[in-house]
């Protein structure tokens, strides 16, 4: 089992990330370089705060608890967090 749980790794959070601010901010994928590299506490931040919008779009069911794309974009950003 991995570290993130349920078969979720690093690279598979790294790639989601990086889809949700290819797709919802391109403007943002200057961001990008920094993943893997230590993030400051800014980028960190507004690469959450990505999530979080794409989390409401796209992550919840009718009864606003987390699909499965919730629950792998809850698990991005608790790994942002810890970046």
């Amino acid at each position: 089992m991995s570290r993130y749980g349920y078969g979720v790794t690093q690279a598979l959070l790294k790639r989601l990330v990086g889809e949700v601010v290819t797709a919802s901010a391109p403007d943002r994928i200057g961001l990008l370089d920094k993943l893997g590299s230590g993030l400051d506490d800014d980028t960190r931040q507004s690469l959450r705060e990505i999530l979080a919008d794409e989390l409401v779009a796209t992550g919840l069911r009718p009864d606003d608890e987390p699909n499965d794309r919730g629950l792998l974009i809850e698990s991005a950003i608790d790994w942002l967090g810890h970046q």
